[in-house]
């Protein structure tokens, strides 16, 4: 149920884009926004993950630049940036705590060594870098701009549920024995 609700704002924006255009998307991504991350706040008894704070933040950042300026480019930034801000993340965790933030995100799924972690964080933050090119691309390559809107709401849906795939997959000997047993 949760990460159903992440995409309720991308069909919105999806359907608005295809029906209105581009700003009267934008006011619907704002307000969808607002509305799952409060149904997630109250699911979550007050507390978000930071990553929900950022995309929060940052569609709030540049959906009120879109409308304000009547202007789509400041939209068409905000998921490169966003997958940028993660790729960050995910490279810099390391560093504040010596954990990283996959093994932070995967070790109830997964029993991984330190140096198994590390690949798997980096691939995750290598993933998120190719993510945001793409997005760029998209969003301001001439010949791609007219995909813009499909890419952002499907392209990068397909892609990312095909990289959490490959991820469970590639992982898949190195689930905790606890998870495969089933219920009797």
């Amino acid at each position: 149920m949760k990460a159903l609700l992440d995409f309720i704002p991308l069909l919105v924006f999806l359907y608005l884009a295809k029906t209105q255009d581009v700003l009267v998307a934008t006011q619907g991504l704002i307000i969808a926004t607002v509305a799952v991350v409060a149904l997630q706040l109250i699911q979550q008894k007050g507390k978000l993950m930071r990553s929900q704070w950022i995309v929060l933040a940052l569609t709030l950042v540049f959906g009120g630049l879109t409308l304000a300026f009547h202007d789509d480019t400041y939209i068409r930034w905000k998921s490169p940036v966003v997958d940028t801000v993660f790729a960050i993340a995910f490279l810099l965790s390391p560093l504040f705590g010596g954990i990283t933030l996959a093994q932070r995100l995967f070790q109830q799924i997964f029993n991984l060594s330190a140096p198994q972690w590390k690949r798997v964080n980096f691939s995750i933050a290598a993933y998120f870098l190719i993510l945001a090119v793409l997005h760029y691309l998209f969003a301001f390559w001439p010949s791609l701009t007219p995909y813009w809107v499909d890419f952002k709401t499907i392209g990068s849906t397909v892609l990312n549920l095909a990289a959490i795939g490959l991820l469970f997959f590639s992982l898949r000997r190195s689930i905790r024995p606890e998870l495969m047993q089933k219920d009797n």
